[in-house]
């Protein structure tokens, strides 16, 4: 900032700062700058500069009440701003906006939009029982009845026992080759099966029914091991008799669950499994005419002389799961 005197001014300003009573006696807080040089003869003007955008310094005491009060205003013994505010304005028995704020964050902490899962099964048995239909023999339609039994180490992991019983009959295929091709089939049907599985849970979702409820599924995947048995169907079934072969087999298949929306005990189950085994087919040289072997024709000959093959049965199928005990409990860990 910058002042300017001229004239008579000048010379009364000189008088001031220079006079010893009127300095002692000035009522100012402080001394005053002392005077620019001079100006020279022609430009009476005397130039008085002051730090340009300073604020003026207070005096001491005011200083020291302003800090104190500034304290006092800004934080509490404890460092507590907040606290200290609230004392100065006089606001302690009310609440700030900023702390219902930090409230409502903390509050939203716990909030998610992931919701539960809808149904739980951890420790808990489940029985299905299974119908379904093979899908890759054109020759030989199967249809199976079973059961399968499982408990849930967790939510996602089960281990279970499961059985199935064939019921096989040859199709409108196989017949129509044997009397327009004249060609006959070797073909086996399965009787029955049994293995133990290990399941797995890997995905979980929902889907909006209508956009008015949620229909809650699971897809997964599960593989086993046991023991399966098969029948051998003659190509001259009015003078051979039949013979069955039980052999190992593995199997996996790949499924969904389906939740209602308030039934905790039931689940509506579809998949596709597939069973792997080393089969036993009829012997080619058995059945009359000058090519076949007469010794054949006893059953438990022929089955020592069968044909090895690797053999897969695909069946889709459908379950209804019933979960015991009926209910579950959440548990949310804090």
């Amino acid at each position: 900032m910058r002042r300017s005197l001229t004239g008579s001014a000048v010379l009364l300003a000189a008088w001031a700062f220079t006079a010893p009573g009127t300095a002692l006696a000035a009522p100012a807080p402080a001394p005053a700058p002392a005077a620019a040089p001079a100006a020279p003869a022609d430009d009476d003007t005397i130039v008085l500069d002051e730090a340009e955008g300073e604020t003026p310094a207070k005096p001491a005491g005011d200083a020291k009440a302003g800090g104190e009060a500034g304290a006092g205003a800004g934080t509490d013994l404890f460092g507590d701003e907040n606290k200290g505010k609230a004392a100065a304005t006089g606001e302690t028995g009310k609440v700030s906006a900023t702390s219902e704020a930090d409230q409502l964050k903390q509050d939203k902490a716990f909030i998610t939009v992931v919701q539960r899962q809808r149904f739980l099964k951890k420790k808990r048995f489940e029985l299905q029982p299974q119908i379904g239909i093979t899908v890759n023999d054109p020759f030989v339609r199967h249809f199976t009845v079973g059961a399968e039994l499982n408990y849930w180490i967790t939510n996602r992991m089960a281990v279970g026992l499961t059985g199935t019983a064939f019921i096989g009959n040859k199709t409108s295929r196989y017949t129509n080759i044997r009397f327009q091709e004249s060609v006959l089939l070797t073909a086996n049907k399965t009787l029955w099966q049994a293995s133990v599985n290990f399941l797995y849970n890997p995905f979980y979702g929902k889907i909006a029914v209508f956009n008015r409820a949620l229909m809650h599924w699971e897809s997964y995947i599960q593989v086993g091991g046991g023991a399966i048995q098969t029948q051998v169907i003659p190509r001259y079934e009015a003078i051979h008799e039949p013979f069955r072969h039980l052999t190992g087999q593995g199997n996996f298949a790949i499924g969904a669950r389906f939740y209602g929306p308030r039934v905790d005990w039931i689940s509506v189950n579809f998949g596709v499994r597939t069973w792997i085994y080393q089969d036993k087919l009829e012997p080619t040289e058995r059945g009359p005419g000058p090519n076949q072997l007469e010794m054949y024709d006893d059953a438990a000959v022929a089955k020592e002389n069968a044909v090895k093959k690797l053999a897969f049965n695909v069946v889709f199928f459908l379950g209804l799961s019933f979960y015991f005990p009926t209910s579950f409990q959440y548990t949310t860990r804090r």
